[in-house]
């Protein structure tokens, strides 16, 4: 072998050892990094720095304790300009403990901007929105104040906290009621004394001034349960105040905002919306997915036994005070689920259970022909559970709508069916079918 090949072997072998060493000392750093904690960005650690002082001199946290935002510490973009400020709640010493810092990052270090003082025993809920479309959010806060909740508005403009509206509050919500394009505050108020209450739209107009319109709620409410903003049969706005009546009743107002008035389109002369009382507690809302807010009303079936079952007729309104039904559903809440039931069915039907088999919870649907006559079975409507529910699917050629974690939903289309006109198809069945969902039941009140 001559001397150059032997040297360019080597010259080979060098660079191929080489290339290993690297490669090691790649594969080595490379995995001390995965097991290398993440390190905090330059930014949180100046605005840990700043919040730290603030801890350091007495103040502790003070979080508040409902609505969507309950954070220590928020990001938010009051300002509009595309940065976050960091908004930081804190209960600290003197005659107005409870303070909102409001942060201005520049070039990544914080800076204390402003502060929202206020006195309490804490803040139930902060909301942001632009009000005035300005570019600025303003900051609607709720202190919580023994005996009482009181809602403030701040403009933050130009970082100079300033209140543009006050006042005290059952449930509030945040939507543009009137449709011009900017949020509107709506803070509803109910009075344990005389069971009544009333509701406040707090907006800003287009000069700039705050301004507030107010209209009672029905007699006799005896608490708010619920606020829901949502669309009318004739595409207007409308606030649902929905509210405890009668024990475990429930009642709804309708209120919309016209020409700077606020106004109930379902109350009577009375002053009760009589037409959207009902004994059940089953929430308003887009019942159908067709964009129009419904409101359930139930009614009672015919039967031949001593227990009653009602179907709910849901009820849209248009801004003039007219309703209508839009659909009438039956509703299982025993076994979570409901039917939309075909028009044809308002009348001429009757419903029982029937539990006696086991691992089988039926409802029948069956024609009413009248007190004195035997009502005719057409369809049975099954919640499936126990081990074999699976075999039980293949019985009397049951149609399957829906499976659920260990529990199959069924249905058997039985005799009467065969020669009645109004009798539903699978498909209909199918398409009918759904779940109820718990806040539908419970509500939500921000």
């Amino acid at each position: 072998m001559t001397m150059i090949n032997r040297l360019k072997k080597l010259i080979v072998l060098a660079i191929m050892l080489l290339i290993v060493a690297i490669c090691s000392g790649c594969i080595r750093e490379n995995m001390d990094d995965l097991f290398r904690l993440p390190e905090p960005s330059r930014e949180y650690i100046e605005l840990q720095k700043i919040i730290d002082e603030i801890r350091q001199a007495g103040a502790v946290y003070s979080a508040p304790s409902a609505g969507s935002y309950r954070q220590s510490v928020q990001l938010r973009d009051i300002s509009g300009d595309g940065v976050n400020e960091a908004i930081a709640f804190f209960n600290d010493y003197g005659e107005n403990p409870l303070k909102i810092y409001i942060f201005q990052n520049i070039d990544g270090k914080y800076k204390t901007a402003a502060v929202i003082e206020g006195s309490g025993t804490g803040i139930e809920s902060i909301a942001y929105t632009d009000m005035d479309s300005d570019g600025w959010s303003e900051v609607i806060v709720g202190w919580k104040i023994p005996d009482l909740k009181m809602l403030k508005i701040y403009s933050l403009k130009d970082y100079q906290a300033a209140t543009i509206a006050t006042t005290d509050y059952t449930a509030y919500t945040i939507a543009d009621i009137d449709m011009n394009g900017r949020d509107d505050v709506i803070a509803a108020r109910h009075s344990s004394t005389d069971n009544t209450g009333s509701v406040d739209i707090l907006s800003i107009d287009e000069a700039g001034e705050t301004v507030k319109v107010s209209e009672r709620l029905s007699n006799g409410i005896e608490s708010i349960l619920k606020l829901t903003t949502g669309q009318l049969s004739d595409k207007s706005r409308a606030l649902f105040v929905e509210g405890g009546y009668k024990k475990d009743g429930m009642i709804t107002d309708v209120f919309i905002l016209e020409n700077g008035k606020l106004k109930c389109i379902s109350m009577n002369d009375d002053g009760v919306s009589a037409h959207m009382a009902r004994s059940t507690r089953v929430y308003c809302r887009d019942i159908n997915n067709d964009g129009v807010m419904e409101i359930p009303i139930p009614r009672e079936l015919p039967t031949q036994s001593e227990t009653a079952y009602r179907v709910l007729d849901w009820y849209c309104y248009n801004k003039w005070g007219f309703r209508s039904v839009s659909l009438t559903t039956y509703h299982n809440n025993t076994d979570s689920w409901y039917l939309v039931l075909p028009p044809e069915w308002s009348v001429d039907i009757t419903i029982r259970r029937d539990d006696s088999v086991s691992g089988e919870r039926a409802v029948i649907f069956s024609i009413w022909n009248g007190p004195e006559a035997a009502p005719v079975d057409f369809l049975k409507m099954i919640t499936l559970t126990g081990e074999n529910r699976e075999a039980k699917t293949k019985e009397n050629n049951r149609i399957i709508l829906r499976r659920e974690g260990e529990i199959i939903y069924v249905a058997e289309l039985l005799e009467g069916s065969k020669d009645w006109a109004y009798a539903p198809d699978e498909q209909y069945l199918k398409d009918s079918f759904s779940l109820i969902y718990s806040e539908w039941i419970t509500g939500l009140i921000q």
